[in-house]
C-alpha cells in the first residue's frame, strides 16, 4: 500500500514514518507538512491511503479535504490531538470523505506506542480496502 502523511510537525512526521516503514506491506510515497505541497503532488503520487494532521498552517486538513476532490478516491485518515472521535471537526473530516481518525499515542511510554502502532496499521489496512488502486489477492 502506498502511503502519504501530511504534518506539519516535524517529530510527528518522523514518528509516522518510522512506525510505518516497520509495516511490511506499506510504502511511503510522501511526506509533507505542508497541505499545499500535498495537494499539488497527489496526482503524481496516486496513493492508497493518506494520514491527514487538521490543524496546520497555510492550509488545515479540512481545507485540504475539500480541495481534494477531484473525482478520484483517496481514503484518508485523520491523525490529530483533536481527532477524538464524535468531536465536530472529526464529523467535519468524515463527510468530506476521511474513512477514520486516530489519535497519536497518549504518552511515550511502549504500553502507549504499541497500542497507537497496531491501530494505525489497523486502520491503514481498512481504509486500503476503499481505494481502487489496492485490493486484497487471495492465494
Amino acid at each position: 500500500m502506498k502511503i502519504i502523511i501530511i504534518n506539519d510537525s516535524r517529530a510527528m512526521r518522523l514518528f509516522i514514518e518510522e512506525t510505518i516503514k516497520s509495516f511490511s506491506e506499506c510504502q511511503i510515497i510522501g511526506s509533507y507538512f505542508n497541505a499545499e505541497h500535498a495537494l499539488d503532488n497527489i496526482q503524481f503520487n496516486e496513493p492508497d491511503v493518506i494520514i491527514l494532521d487538521l490543524e496546520m498552517p497555510k492550509m488545515d486538513g479540512i481545507t485540504f479535504l475539500e480541495r481534494l476532490n477531484d473525482g478520484k478516491m483517496y481514503p484518508t485518515i485523520v491523525l490529530s490531538n483533536y481527532a477524538t472521535e464524535g468531536s465536530k471537526i472529526v464529523n467535519d473530516a468524515i463527510s468530506l470523505g476521511a474513512v477514520d481518525s486516530l489519535l497519536p499515542p497518549l504518552s511515550n511510554r511502549d504500553i502507549d506506542i504499541k497500542a497507537f502502532k497496531i491501530m494505525l496499521r489497523h486502520k491503514i489496512i481498512k481504509a486500503s480496502l476503499r481505494s481502487k488502486r489496492y485490493s486484497l489477492s487471495c492465494q
